[in-house]
């Protein structure tokens, strides 16, 4: 059953958080990006404090960075016994990392925005990347998200797009 507008917004007004988004974070390399967005979340009590280990041990065994149109990106995550609340962390960089592009462990991508779920219910997990994937083959979307001068007009700009009808 497809989810009603009303009830997506709500979803995302929890799922969404400004404090929980960095603008232009300086990182030598995604060890560190995945640090700084799940400190983030401890200091907030949306994740256990086993939820950075286990992200950075998946992303070795499952990389999640992607070759996007205009804009490389990256979502890493981790099981969902690492996590207590629903969320979306999110990195611009200030300068693109190195990660593994997804499903392989020999072709490099150079993500410029990092998102980091948190994810509660094993459903959602699928429900949420395929938002977010969808999201992402709009054109011009990563190039506007890249862009944005702060996370207030980050997180404004991520309520607007995966509220939209067509996801």
């Amino acid at each position: 059953m497809k989810e009603s507008k009303t009830d997506l917004k709500e979803e995302l007004k929890v799922f969404l958080n400004p404090e929980l988004i960095i603008v232009g974070l300086k990182a030598k390399n995604k060890e560190e990006v995945v640090r700084k967005l799940a400190d983030l979340y401890l200091e907030r009590g949306y994740v256990k404090d086993t939820y950075a280990d286990a992200v950075l041990t998946r992303e070795k065994s499952f990389p999640t960075g992607l070759p996007t149109l205009d804009v490389h990106v990256a979502i890493p995550h981790t099981d969902i016994i690492h996590c207590i609340k629903p969320g979306l962390a999110v990195a611009i960089l200030d300068e693109p990392v190195e990660f593994f592009e997804m499903a392989t462990l020999d072709k490099y991508v150079y993500p410029e925005i990092i998102f980091l779920l948190s994810i509660i219910k094993p459903e959602d997990q699928v429900i949420w990347l395929q938002r977010l994937v969808t999201r992402f083959q709009t054109e011009g979307f990563l190039k506007k998200l890249r862009n944005v001068p702060d996370a207030q007009a980050c997180y404004e700009l991520l309520q607007e797009e995966l509220a939209k009808e067509d996801l």
